[in-house]
């Protein structure tokens, strides 16, 4: 099964987080992908590190943009793929603001 924590705009999960909601879903999520419990410094890097992403994105006027966080290298992998080639921490997808394009 391929993996996929969260896909979110980046507006959103800072609202997530306000509710104290983002790094409690984001831990379930590890669970039902049967990685466990996530550590603490799993947690603590999610709350650090996204919450300061979407706050540049959001600062930037592009909190419309898509934050896909923890996921499969690519849609097929197996969890022995994940395992050895990893995860991806986040996938920023949006359009470009002059062309309007899709932008990842």
């Amino acid at each position: 099964m391929s993996m996929l924590l969260l896909r979110l705009a980046a507006r959103d999960l800072l609202a997530l987080n306000a509710r104290h909601r983002l790094v409690p879903h984001l831990a379930a999520r590890w669970v039902h992908f049967e990685r466990g419990d996530a550590s603490d410094g799993e947690r603590s890097a999610w709350a650090r590190s996204l919450v300061s992403l979407a706050e540049d994105l959001v600062a930037a006027d592009r909190g419309n943009v898509e934050m896909i966080v923890e996921c499969s290298p690519t849609v097929d992998a197996s969890e022995d793929a994940a395992r050895t080639h990893g995860q991806i921490d986040v996938v920023l997808v949006g359009r470009h603001p002059a062309e309007g394009t899709l932008s990842v």
